[in-house]
């Protein structure tokens, strides 16, 4: 795989408001009918795995997004950190992972799965993300590298004009 960067036009960021709402509307828009997993059954992950960085990032259709983050992403994460402290910490979350998630609906949105400021762009002018680890998740794991990407409040008040705030998020994006 490979992307053709050198033809595009690229600018700084776009105004934290377009992206705000760009990013919005990608997490809004129907699964692709190439992936029926997230179309027709509502299932979390991807058709391949793949990578954030160099990390594997796998990716097996998970009914259940509280099982796919814990088992998938934060569980993962932890055993490729080999730190049995952080583990512990960890397990104490994964344990409690779906108190978070009470009274939230989670429906599978397409994610561009590592968004960080060296990841974030314009070209002609829109917003555009690039590098991506996609899958199927919570639009809220979106977020879990926000503290990189320098989203401002003219970015949150924007993302949520289109998708509101889930009881919780606060919460969660702690």
């Amino acid at each position: 795989a490979f992307i053709a960067m050198e033809y595009l036009t690229f600018g700084g960021r776009a105004s934290d408001e377009e992206f705000g709402r760009a990013l919005a509307q990608l997490h809004m828009a129907s699964p692709s009918p190439t992936c029926p997993e997230a179309l027709n059954e509502g299932k979390f992950g991807f058709k391949v795995n793949n990578t954030i960085g160099e990390t594997p990032q796998p990716n097996p259709w998970t009914d259940d997004w509280v099982v796919f983050l814990r088992d998938h992403r934060l569980h993962h994460q932890l055993r490729l950190a080999r730190d049995p402290e952080l583990m512990k910490l960890g397990e104490k979350l994964m344990d409690n992972l779906g108190d978070y998630f009470i009274d939230v609906e989670v429906n599978p949105s397409i994610l561009h799965g590592d968004l960080w400021s060296g990841n974030i762009t314009s070209v002609d002018g829109q917003p555009a993300v690039f590098d991506p680890a996609v899958y199927y998740g919570h639009h809220e794991a979106e977020f879990g590298m926000s503290w990189c990407a320098g989203f401002g409040n003219r970015f949150w008040s924007a993302y949520h004009e289109i998708i509101p705030k889930a009881p919780g998020f606060d919460e969660r994006k702690k």
